[in-house]
């Protein structure tokens, strides 16, 4: 008995130095439609997005034949931005930076190095405990101490402790094994800010860094070292910067390398007001003029820029539209049965994001639940160029989450790579992955 218990509490120490932390079991199963693995293969994309409500960043892949949806574990995951050289992630209150190193594929694709044989991971091994150890060997068969809290363990607790023991062992040989021999791009990270609980939204990096949309400030922001944001703009109806979540300002793209539109749910001025209205004014803003381009709208979300014009969600009515600035004409193009937030392109494809009608706060629920008998939650695929028999842009593919992937955020098209890995801030691997540059011997 007194091994067992040693054992286990040696292995739980164990796994605190690797940082290892099981992830909430969630239902992760999807559906989709026969071409989409085809697709992705033949354009060379994944793609990632973001569930808050699941607690995930997924990454759709495929090997032409079948999709493996993968997921990593964050805190309200939210706002994505994808470029050529890496990917960065909005959580509860960091903005982390992973960036893409295909360098460490071969070592990606090999056992990890346990931490006990790894030179760059040195440990000190505690020296024992006689007193605890007499404590042990002294305590009664049915009633053992746990020495790292000085409580007694009955034999139903120690077993449950040996029960997370062999999770933990599990948890920890899938992170030690190898990764899947398909992947063809590795995503690790490099660095993390923490700007507090901004409410972060959409994210995106432009000609002055990285652009963010500061919810709880009502205010885009770039993102500095120094500072937990720096505040650039607020619609001309905000009167204060102030953490209250005034409008619910959440959506914004850039055009030429500078914040050019945003979506907001309301003009209200006072804290928290945009959950209380009794009707639907969400707005569509030219960042410039800090003027309003349209009104009216449901819970819009996810304004793109993309062939001279705005695409942009109008969530609460589950429509896709598209705003032209310089002849003014909305259009509606697609209406789907789902929240729809989240949007990118690759060509004409165009990736939105759909997302179930939830309970919330709000004082009028979303129009989609009206019009629907069932909501989705999943990722659409349309043809920008093509269009269907009601001429409404056509559905040329989809994949539907039939288990607890209830919200979708934002959605991002990672190129050159069907198959990718993203190694996140707590996974063992960070120890001895190491990327850097040659070294200039002329020094």
């Amino acid at each position: 008995m007194t091994d067992t218990v040693k054992k286990v509490e040696s292995e739980i120490s164990k796994s605190k130095d690797e940082h290892v932390s099981i992830p909430n079991e969630i239902d992760f199963n999807c559906e989709y439609s026969e071409n989409l693995p085809a697709i992705l293969k033949k354009l060379n994309i994944s793609l990632a997005f973001t569930s808050y409500q699941a607690g995930r960043l997924m990454l759709i892949r495929s090997d032409g034949k079948g999709i493996d949806v993968n997921f990593k574990s964050f805190p309200r995951p939210m706002g994505l931005s994808v470029t050529e050289d890496g990917l960065t992630l909005g959580i509860f209150t960091q903005i982390i930076n992973f960036q893409r190193e295909d360098g460490l594929l071969n070592m990606l694709k090999q056992p990890l190095q346990s931490i006990e044989d790894d030179i760059t991971a040195p440990r000190i091994k505690a020296t024992e405990n006689k007193n605890d150890e007499n404590a042990i060997e002294s305590a009664p068969k049915e009633n053992i101490k746990n020495t790292d809290n000085n409580k007694v363990l009955t034999p139903e607790q120690l077993a449950a402790q040996k029960e997370q023991l062999k999770k933990i062992e599990a948890y920890q040989q899938k992170l030690n094994a190898p990764v899947d021999k398909r992947v063809d791009a590795c995503f690790i990270t490099r660095s993390a800010h923490y700007s507090g609980m901004i409410n972060i939204h959409d994210i995106d990096w432009g000609d002055e860094g990285l652009w963010a949309v500061n919810s709880s400030f009502s205010c885009l922001c770039t993102i500095e070292p120094d500072s937990s944001f720096v505040p650039r703009w607020k619609p001309h109806f905000i009167s204060e910067l102030v953490p209250e979540d005034r409008c619910h300002l959440n959506g914004m793209t850039l055009k030429d390398g500078k914040p050019a539109f945003v979506t907001t749910f309301s003009t209200y001025d006072k804290s928290g007001m945009w959950r209380k209205g009794d009707k639907f004014n969400g707005t569509l803003m030219d960042v410039e003029a800090n003027s309003i381009l349209l009104e009216g709208l449901a819970m819009p979300h996810s304004p793109r820029w993309h062939n001279d014009r705005v695409y942009y969600c109008n969530s609460g009515q589950g429509q896709i539209c598209s705003y032209h600035p310089q002849t003014k004409v909305n259009t509606i193009l697609a209406e789907v049965p789902g929240f729809t937030r989240g949007m990118d392109f690759y060509g004409p494809i165009m990736f939105v994001g759909l997302s179930k009608v939830r309970e919330t706060d709000v004082t009028s629920p979303a129009p989609l639940a009206t019009k629907y008998d069932e909501t989705h939650s999943g990722l659409w695929l349309f043809d920008t160029n093509e269009k269907n028999e009601e001429g409404l842009m056509k559905e040329i593919g989809h994949i539907k989450f039939t288990g607890n992937v209830d919200q979708i955020y934002d959605v991002a098209v990672i190129p050159n790579a069907s198959f990718p890995e993203l190694i996140e801030p707590s996974h063992p691997r960070m120890r001895n992955h190491f990327c850097h540059p040659k070294m200039n011997n002329d020094l």
